[in-house]
C-alpha cells in the first residue's frame, strides 16, 4: 500500500527552514488582532533601529556579539538540516498519504502502524486478532528501552474513540503485554473523556492530524508524540 516518491521529501521540503513555532501562529483576527499585530511590528522596527545605531557607535562590542549570534545560528541550522535529512530518508523508505490510510481495512491499517514503527526504529510485530485484549502491535523501542502496546483504530469521519477504549488499552498493557509505553492510533479523532483519561495515565495518542505528520510528513514518531530528544539521550 506504500506510495513511491520522486524525490525523498514532500511539497513542504523548505518547512525546516523555519522555526516550528512560525507554523502554530495565527493570522490576525479582527481589528483589535491587527491592532495589536501592527504594534508588535512598530516595536520590533524600533528595537532594531536602536540595537543598530547601538552597534554602529560600539562596534567593537558588536563584533564580537555579532559573531556569537552567527555561531548559534550556524549550530542552529546545522541541527535542523541533519533532522530534515533524517526525515527525507524516512520518507524515501516508507511513507502513506492520509487518503491511502482512509482507504485501507483495519487490517491493513495494523499493519501499516506496524511498518511506520519499524521505520522508526521499533521492534515491532503485529498482533491483532480476536481476544488481543487490545493490543494490535508490540514493539520494542531500543531508544527508550521499553516496550510498546499500540491499538490502531481505523475510524470514520463521525466516530471518535472513547475513553473505555483508551481504558481498555492501559488495563491490559502491563498484566498482558509487559509494556511500560502504550499508543493509540487513530484516523479520526478522541472524545475529551478518552484524551483526559490517557493523559492521566501517561499514554500517547495520535489522531488524524499527528497521523499526517508522522505517516505522511515523515516525522519520527518520538518527535510526533513530543518526547524530547534530551529525553531520547538519557534513555540511550
Amino acid at each position: 500500500m506504500a506510495h513511491d516518491r520522486p524525490e525523498p521529501y514532500d511539497a513542504d521540503r523548505h518547512r525546516w527552514i523555519l522555526p516550528d513555532w512560525v507554523y502554530r501562529l495565527d493570522p490576525p483576527r479582527g481589528a483589535q488582532g491587527w491592532f495589536i499585530t501592527f504594534l508588535g511590528v512598530v516595536v520590533a522596527v524600533a528595537v532594531a533601529a536602536t540595537a543598530w545605531r547601538f552597534a554602529v557607535a560600539y562596534w567593537y562590542v558588536a563584533l564580537p556579539v555579532l559573531g556569537t549570534v552567527w555561531w548559534l545560528a550556524d549550530r542552529w541550522w546545522r541541527r535542523r538540516w541533519a533532522v530534515e535529512k533524517q526525515r527525507r530518508e524516512r520518507l524515501a523508505e516508507l511513507w502513506f498519504p492520509i487518503e491511502t490510510l482512509d482507504e485501507m481495512t483495519w487490517l491493513e491499517f495494523e499493519f501499516a502502524v506496524r511498518d511506520l514503527m519499524r521505520r522508526d526504529g521499533v521492534a515491532a510485530e503485529h498482533v491483532g486478532k480476536p481476544g488481543d485484549f487490545s493490543g494490535d502491535v508490540i514493539g520494542y523501542d531500543a531508544v527508550l528501552d521499553g516496550t510498546w502496546m499500540v491499538q490502531a483504530k481505523h475510524y470514520g469521519p463521525k466516530t471518535k474513540v472513547k475513553s473505555e477504549d483508551v481504558q481498555k488499552v492501559a488495563g491490559a498493557a502491563k498484566p498482558v503485554y509487559q509494556a511500560e509505553l502504550t499508543l493509540v492510533v487513530t484516523t479520526n479523532t478522541y472524545t475529551r473523556p478518552a484524551r483526559d483519561f490517557a493523559a492521566l495515565c501517561g499514554m500517547h495518542l495520535i489522531d488524524r492530524d499527528d497521523l499526517i505528520e508522522w505517516a505522511g510528513r515523515g516525522v519520527h514518531l518520538h518527535d510526533v508524540l513530543g518526547i524530547a530528544r534530551e529525553a531520547r539521550r538519557a534513555a540511550s
